[in-house]
């Protein structure tokens, strides 16, 4: 009796552990480094801009409450960033907010090149659009209508049938190259209200660069932005630079640039609070400087950013496990002081058959977490763990929290192991 009480045991055991997933085993992250990007602390978001699933920012935005969960080989010879690269743009361009008396008396437009693109859009589009023949640009002895001067003359509704996006009223003249460089003085009789010129120079060899020192910063946190001109690969002082941050929101601040040794301009940009309103922030340079010459440069340029208030981190702790496909679930814990749609994706290495550490897949996985400890999967299908074994890595190991659009932590090397 007792023998075959022994043996039903044995089978119910059998069977519960053949229908269990494998047992998981847990894992501290890796210290962070330099480069990481991991808050100290988190602040959780103000009664005015907290997520709730009827909140007006959720309607608009449609938060997702369902779990998503996504992966995908990758190629082992892939050539993979550890550290993300800043944004930077090169200018070759610039623009000047006129009232109707500059344009009318003249307005003095340097240009470094032949074949200056200058475009006028009104700011009341009521204005309605100018006349080619009321335009007349003025460039060393020469006195030109806008159609003299051009090789082409374009309206609002030729520019918008050929993909580029411009105000209504809107009038571009691309000058001939047998005109030259120099000041241009451009003079619209007919002008009423404000209008935006803007220049652009495709041929010219000066260009202005504006560049942060990173691309994601945490509230609190502060991005340097350098502003560097070149004539071609050779840099060149800059005589002045003014800007202003532009928040996701549309709202400004003045910045104040700082001259560097080399002549090039730095300023500090350090956001003060997120507004509701998710997305990028931009920071506009408005530059001057001369050439060997002693000819005026204008350009002006932007740089963009994303600024994160850090309402979630992860808790340092994970675990790993077969998963019941036979593929790899790697869980990680998740610290929030607001409920969001949080939102983890890494990059999977492991030892390929040449002994090196190549990537093999990348996983991401999002849901909802309310306030407090919650916890997010990557699952990596058995397709990808094909042709690599242990030991392995997570790589470029992200968080973010999706409504607001901010990256909340970033490792470039969060973990080793060598088991599920």
């Amino acid at each position: 009796m007792i023998t075959m009480k022994k043996g039903i045991l044995a089978s119910a055991l059998l069977v519960i552990f053949a229908a269990a997933p494998a047992m998981a085993a847990t894992h501290a992250l890796l210290p962070a480094q330099a480069d990481d990007m991991v808050p100290p602390s988190l602040q959780a978001r103000s009664a005015g801009t907290r997520l709730t699933a009827t909140s007006a920012a959720a309607t608009r935005m449609h938060v997702e409450r369902r779990p998503v969960s996504v992966s995908w080989p990758l190629a082992q010879d892939a050539t993979l960033q550890a550290v993300p690269q800043a944004f930077s743009r090169s200018s070759r361009e610039y623009w000047r907010d006129v009232s109707a008396t500059e344009l009318q008396q003249g307005l003095k437009l340097p240009l470094t090149a032949p074949g200056a693109i200058i475009r006028l859009s009104p700011g009341d589009q009521a204005i309605g659009k100018l006349d080619p023949a009321s335009v007349r640009l003025q460039l060393g002895r020469q006195s030109l209508s806008a159609a003299a001067a051009s090789s082409q003359v374009a309206d609002t509704a030729q520019l918008h049938a050929a993909g580029m996006d411009v105000p209504a009223a809107s009038m571009v003249m691309r000058l001939k190259p047998e005109l030259g460089s120099g000041v241009a003085t451009l003079q619209v009789a007919s002008a009423r209200g404000r209008y935006l010129v803007h220049v652009f120079e495709p041929q010219s060899p000066f260009a202005v660069t504006a560049q942060g020192n990173r691309d994601d910063l945490l509230l609190g946190e502060a991005v340097k932005v350098r502003v560097v001109l070149r004539d071609a690969d050779r840099a060149l002082p800059l005589s002045s630079v003014g800007g202003l941050l532009r928040a996701p929101d549309g709202s400004t601040t003045p910045l104040s640039f700082r001259r560097q040794a080399d002549g090039s301009f730095t300023v500090d940009v350090r956001p003060r609070s997120i507004p509701t309103t998710p997305g990028l922030w931009e920071v506009h340079s408005f530059t001057q400087g001369t050439d060997s010459a002693g000819h005026e440069i204008r350009r002006d340029t932007t740089t963009v950013f994303a600024a994160a208030q850090p309402d979630a981190r992860l808790s340092g702790l994970a675990s790993t496990a077969v998963a019941t496909d036979r593929g790899l679930d790697i869980s990680l814990g998740v610290d929030a002081v607001s409920a969001s749609r949080y939102a983890v994706s890494a990059v999977l290495y492991g030892r390929g058959a040449d002994g090196r550490m190549v990537p093999a897949a990348f996983a991401q996985s999002a849901n909802w977490l309310p306030a407090g400890k919650g916890q997010l999967t990557l699952h990596y299908d058995p397709h990808s763990l094909q042709g690599i074994g242990a030991p392995y890595e997570l790589h470029d190991l992200r968080l973010q929290d999706q409504p607001a659009v901010g990256l909340l932590e970033r490792r470039a090397v969060a973990m080793r192991f060598s088991q599920p």
